[in-house]
């Protein structure tokens, strides 16, 4: 519907277009001069405010013809920067005697609703026009048919094997449906076999080189090295590595197979580190970056003490008690984030255990339980049957500070990097 009402604003009424991308918007003013610049030349217009300069051009007082295209790409980044600009182009769009029509990219299914609710309660909710991943049918399609396009009809598939192109379409599918994400497998899956066919006709080059050299025929055969030298210069190894190459076409080139796309998918899906900080909610960061600031102390303390004997100095690993009196003490500090209940910290914990980001260390020694052979695990079973003991278990964390400072980035940063710093702790 939306689409429908847009063409035929756009086939009755004359138009001009604009095309921001958000992400090079750095403020709110900044957003107002692009505007204005795509959508008129500011030289027409005196010098002042570019945002009252946009809103009487986008809503005059008595109604026109004319109509303006706005496309705002990546429209979360503005909501890092400042609401009110985005409130206002929105209300610029839905005003009776409006020239402006809004199109409004995001990633977020919900983001009127979440973070614009004002726009509801005035009534100015804007249509939504959701669209789906990619199915991995449809991810086949496109990729087989951008393959063909390179070959005459009724040609083999080049490049990629079909079975693997539907290993690459099933494993999108499942995990994103981003198009590009499978776009980009391909690319790197195709470089891996370049990569391959060069390494293996580099190795059949060297070795005819070899071949054809005096030291490789047999000594009765080799002649007097006082004589003068009869046999050709061996070429090049570029310029027959080069020539090799050549004989490759599109039709006879090696294609990607299911091993080439499962080393690739592999690597890309990978559930690693920074893919698991990734999908931490708040409080999750917030219980990590507390037990970083607390074992970053506790080291500095360890190091300030050089005189003190092993048996008397600090343990690096907190028990959650502890650790759950520091996280509410930097959470508090001011009221930066409501920290949660005891119960409610012991389960956030237990998830980052899960996730091996951090674990549980031995009580004596300060080394992880896992390193323990089974035997000795086994007396521990009863570890965690009471509350009680669940709050004397001692855990270190599993990541690095870097990857932890690179992981809070995005929503509440900067409630995370106070909490980091571990500066209530001084």
């Amino acid at each position: 519907m939306v689409h429908e009402v847009t063409q035929a604003l756009v086939d009755s009424t004359p138009v001009k277009k604009a095309y921001i991308n958000c992400m090079s918007i750095k403020s709110s003013k900044d957003l107002y001069e692009t505007l204005l610049e795509q959508i008129a030349d500011p030289l027409d217009f005196p010098e002042g405010d570019a945002a009252t300069i946009v809103e009487k051009l986008l809503t005059p007082r008595k109604k026109s013809t004319g109509v303006y295209l706005v496309v705002l790409d990546e429209i979360d980044h503005i909501l890092t920067l400042d609401l009110e600009s985005l409130y206002k182009v929105f209300e610029w769009s839905m005003q009776k005697t409006s020239r402006l029509l809004l199109v409004g990219i995001a990633n977020a299914l919900d983001l009127t609703d979440r973070f614009l609710p004002r726009l509801k309660s005035r009534n100015l909710k804007p249509e939504l026009l959701p669209f789906l991943p990619y199915s991995a049918v449809q991810i086949k399609t496109i990729i087989t048919s951008r393959l063909k396009s390179l070959v005459p009809e009724g040609s083999p598939l080049p490049f990629i094997h079909p079975a693997a192109i539907e290993l690459c379409s099933r494993k999108v599918s499942s995990q994103t449906g981003d198009l590009r994400k499978a776009f980009e497998i391909c690319r790197r899956a195709i470089d891996l076999v370049e990569m391959e066919t060069k390494q293996k006709l580099e190795a059949e080059v060297k070795e005819k080189i070899l071949l054809a050299t005096p030291s490789r025929r047999p000594l009765e055969e080799k002649s007097n090295l006082s004589s003068p030298q009869r046999d050709a210069p061996a070429k090049d190894l570029s310029s027959m590595l080069t020539e090799s190459l050549k004989t490759l076409t599109i039709e006879n080139a090696p294609r990607v197979s299911i091993a080439h796309l499962n080393k690739i998918t592999t690597a890309a899906f990978s559930n690693g580190t920074n893919q698991r900080l990734k999908t931490l909610n708040l409080q999750q960061k917030a219980a990590l970056c507390s037990l970083m600031a607390l074992e970053k102390r506790n080291r500095a303390s360890r190091s300030a003490i050089v005189f003190q004997s092993p048996s008397k100095s600090q343990t690096a690993a907190p028990t959650i008690k502890l650790l759950y009196d520091t996280y509410c003490l930097l959470c508090t500090r001011d009221s930066v984030l409501h920290p949660l209940s005891g119960s409610e910290f012991r389960e956030v914990v237990s998830s980052l255990e899960t996730l091996s980001l951090v674990s549980e260390v031995d009580g004596k020694t300060g080394s992880l339980t896992m390193l323990q052979t089974p035997s000795k695990r086994s007396k521990r079973v009863g570890f965690t049957a009471s509350v009680g003991l669940v709050d004397e278990k001692k855990v270190a964390s599993c990541v690095g500070e870097k990857e932890l400072e690179q992981a809070i980035a995005g929503l509440g940063t900067d409630i995370l990097k106070s909490i980091l710093s571990g500066e209530a702790l001084d």
